[in-house]
Order: C-alpha cells, then sequence, then structure tokens
C-alpha cells in the first residue's frame, strides 16, 4: 500500500510509526483475501474454458485479481484520506512520544500499579460489605417477626391458661356435686 497522494498529486511522506503499520496490516490483508481467489477454484466454475482455452483462463484471472487488488487499494486509500488517518496518526505518535518524554523529564513518582489481588479484595470488600447490610436488615425483619409471634404465643398461653383454670374450676365443681 502506498501513501496517501495530495490534491496535487504529490505523495505525502508520512513519518508515523502507527500509519505505516496500518498500512502493512491493510496490505496483508488485502493479500490473504486475494490470494484466497485461485485459478484452481476459477476452474471449476468455468470447467468448459478450463478445457478449450485454459491461457485465456489464467489471464483473465491474473486480470480479476488484479483489478481486485486495485480496486480495495484504491477503497482503502479513499477511506484513509477521507478520515485523515495519516495526519491523526502522526499526532497520536507525536502524543505518545510527548508523554514518553514527560515520564523521563517527570519527578514525580508514578502511581503504583494495583495488583489483581487488591483489586479483587477491594471489590470483595464493597461486595462483602453490601451482603453484611443486607443480611443486617434481614436480621431486623427476623427479629421484628419473631417478637410479633411470641407476643402472639404468649397471648395464645395466655388464653390457654384460662381456659385451663375454667376447666380445671368445672371439674371440680363436676366431682363435688
Amino acid at each position: 500500500m502506498e501513501p496517501p497522494e495530495t490534491p496535487a498529486g504529490d505523495t505525502q511522506s508520512v513519518d508515523s510509526v502507527r500509519y505505516h503499520k496500518l498500512l502493512s496490516v491493510l496490505d496483508r490483508s488485502l493479500s490473504a483475501v486475494v490470494d484466497t481467489f485461485k485459478l484452481e477454484d476459477l476452474s471449476t466454475v468455468f470447467p468448459d474454458l478450463a478445457r478449450e482455452i485454459p491461457a485465456k483462463l489464467a489471464d483473465s484471472h491474473e486480470q480479476i485479481s488484479t483489478y481486485i487488488r486495485n480496486s480495495a487499494n484504491s477503497d482503502f486509500q479513499a477511506i484513509l484520506m477521507q478520515y485523515e488517518m495519516a495526519e491523526k496518526l502522526a499526532s497520536l505518535d507525536g502524543l505518545v512520544k510527548e508523554a514518553a518524554e514527560r515520564k523521563l523529564a517527570s519527578e514525580e513518582r508514578p502511581i503504583p500499579s494495583l495488583s489483581p489481588e487488591s483489586i479483587n479484595r477491594n471489590r470483595s470488600v464493597a461486595i462483602k460489605r453490601a451482603e453484611l447490610a443486607r443480611l443486617k436488615a434481614r436480621l431486623e425483619q427476623v427479629k421484628e417477626e419473631n417478637s410479633q409471634q411470641l407476643a402472639k404465643l404468649s397471648d395464645q398461653r395466655a388464653a390457654l391458661a384460662t381456659e385451663h383454670e375454667h376447666l380445671q374450676n368445672t371439674i371440680s365443681l363436676v366431682d363435688s356435686l
């Protein structure tokens, strides 16, 4: 893949490592696609032509491959120019270089990176605190329900005691007759 052309037709000189890497990836991708288009496949699609005029079929294959490569390449170039990728990636390279220079010149110590263990511990602490709060609320709810049930049980025991006493009195009365 070539660097983009300016409107005057001049080729831009782009010193961006990322831009050249992008062009390389696009070229490899395009080559991979074009390489999958084989003469044998074309021969299976057009078996009569492959038998009668194999040289013309081979030429056609070459022309189709070249057309696909050139067409896709020009589409890639149009997209790269439309989105101003050369300039943007060169700017990104400059920002990365500037950040690296600042890091070297900086007297500030960088914030130490957290280990996966400490990150997980911090997450688990928050999760455990939320679970603890939920469990405490549930405990209070159960205590309230228990208090209500104990009060109900106490009332039932009092009613049973009253009924028991009444029955005892009735039995004593019957026995005295």
